[in-house]
């Protein structure tokens, strides 16, 4: 094996990028591309998104851990983390960020490819454990994806310890702790590298990140002077309960989320000039959030495309999701065109 392949022992030299690039097979260049986007795209998305550490909104980390957790082998684990959601969210996103990029730019291939198995296995085991028939999971093919990554980048740098040990034995004692001492400061020189590339990263996704939900209108009504009742007209009490959102703020055929006391992130759909509709947004399959599809009408889930019709009561009609959402009684208040969550 030439010296370019020899890469990550004592006594030879670390690859540059390319040369890690060359190094490999296309099958493995291919899952090395895919697995490093994928990962250093997600823990970005994460940070940018003004909802994932803010906590009352939709899509807040704490809710996601809760809705994984119903049902898992790794329930307790979950528990915990749920104990302090912003740290695990953070972590979460930077582990991300960290794996994507080091795969991309080659710093410890196995660690890397190691971190990232681990990740998809934690969330094989929440968030898809309950996915049947399990190929709908995209969690199982991402754990399956770093594993065959994993054994192929273990196969490389077995063959240079080999080739490492040959060239060793034809050196000098002088020349091989040289050398040793030069890996020692390139390795620590990348692993300084990575840390802080990921730090730039997730404060420059930060940076992109807008209001939350919470803070933009969803839950909250803008003030509306109330008419005052004509001579001998009988005032209609206001609707009680929680106040979602003023009717002519949502359009026939559309929807906006809310965060509702008792079910959590939860979603208003505008059925017809006066009918409205509330269902949580906790997808009755695997506990994903819901999305509401303006053309097609439909409530979908983007982990595994379950679907459901909020004119139907949120019936599920496509998909893996056994039983309708959780509907959330609403009225509309007829002096104000409030629309109230009465439960």
């Amino acid at each position: 094996m030439s010296q370019r392949g020899v890469t990550g022992l004592r006594g030879a030299s670390a690859p540059t990028v390319a040369k890690s690039w060359e190094r490999q097979g296309w099958p493995l260049r291919i899952l090395r591309a895919f697995l490093g986007v994928t990962f250093l795209y997600a823990g970005i998305q994460k940070l940018a998104d003004a909802n994932f550490l803010h906590s009352g909104t939709p899509d807040f980390i704490g809710n996601q851990l809760n809705a994984f957790g119903q049902g898992s082998p790794i329930a307790s684990l979950l528990r915990l983390a749920g104990h302090a959601p912003l740290l695990t969210g953070l972590a979460v996103a930077l582990v991300e960020i960290a794996v994507g990029l080091g795969t991309l730019l080659g710093i410890a291939p196995v660690a890397e490819a190691s971190m990232g198995l681990a990740v998809n296995m934690v969330l094989l085991l929440s968030a898809t454990w309950h996915v049947h028939p399990y190929f709908l999971g995209s969690d199982s093919i991402y754990a399956v994806a770093w594993a065959a990554y994993l054994v192929g980048e273990v196969g490389i740098e077995r063959k240079a310890a080999r080739a490492a040990r040959a060239a060793a034995a034809h050196g000098s004692r002088r020349a091989r702790q040289h050398a040793g001492e030069g890996m020692g400061r390139r390795e620590f020189l990348r692993g300084g590298l990575l840390a802080g590339g990921t730090v730039v990263l997730g404060m420059i996704a930060s940076g992109f990140r807008g209001r939350p939900a919470s803070a933009a209108g969803a839950i909250t009504t803008p003030s509306r002077t109330t008419p005052s009742p004509s001579a001998g007209q009988t005032p209609t009490p206001p609707a009680s309960g929680n106040a979602i959102v003023t009717l002519d703020q949502v359009p026939v055929g559309g929807a906006i989320n809310f965060n509702d006391p008792s079910q959590g992130p939860a979603v208003l759909v505008r059925l017809a000039q006066d009918k409205v509709a509330a269902y949580s947004r906790v997808c009755t399959h695997a506990g994903c959030l819901v999305e509401y599809d303006q053309r097609a009408k439909l409530l979908f889930c983007p982990c595994h495309g379950a679907e459901f019709d909020p004119s139907q009561h949120a019936q599920p009609i496509a998909g893996p999701a056994p039983t309708p959402l959780p509907a959330i009684p609403v009225t509309v208040d007829a002096s104000t065109g409030q629309v109230v969550a009465t439960a």
